[in-house]
């Protein structure tokens, strides 16, 4: 459906993305999923880890968090993030949730979407399309 729809061409993927997730499983299947597309994808097994590689990497397009604790790892993740780079600085996040406690929370973080899990791809596929589509905030 939407077979390499990020992609630019076969050697410089058009879209970046961060994927922080403290499940091996969830995060290869993004992984999977976004680089089948063309995505250039980055990844980190913790918030901790995910905070560090910002600082290793270009800023990406679009970060994703799955976070078995989304109030405290998910809120520590982006409070770093926020801090080190602005609020306005960060790129727009995707958060995968459990239940709508989760989802809630998530909210209350001031994420830009949150899907629930277990996932799917065209789901995932469809959210960053939106969020890269959507026009820019003019102040």
């Amino acid at each position: 459906m939407f077979k390499n729809w990020f992609k630019s061409d076969k050697d410089h993927p058009a879209f970046s993305v961060l994927v922080v997730s403290d499940d091996g499983n969830t995060l290869a299947s993004i992984r999977s999923s976004l680089t089948e597309e063309g995505c250039e994808v980055h990844s980190a097994v913790s918030a901790e880890a995910g905070v560090k590689l910002l600082d290793e990497i270009e800023l990406p397009d679009v970060i994703i968090g799955d976070f078995y604790y989304p109030e405290r790892d998910g809120k520590h993740f982006l409070n770093k993030a926020r801090i080190r780079f602005g609020k306005s600085a960060l790129p727009p996040t995707i958060f995968l949730m459990d239940s709508e406690e989760d989802e809630t929370a998530a909210y209350e973080l001031s994420v830009n979407d949150v899907l629930e899990k277990p996932f799917e791809a065209a789901k995932l596929l469809a959210s960053l399309t939106k969020l890269i589509e959507r026009p820019s905030k003019v102040d």
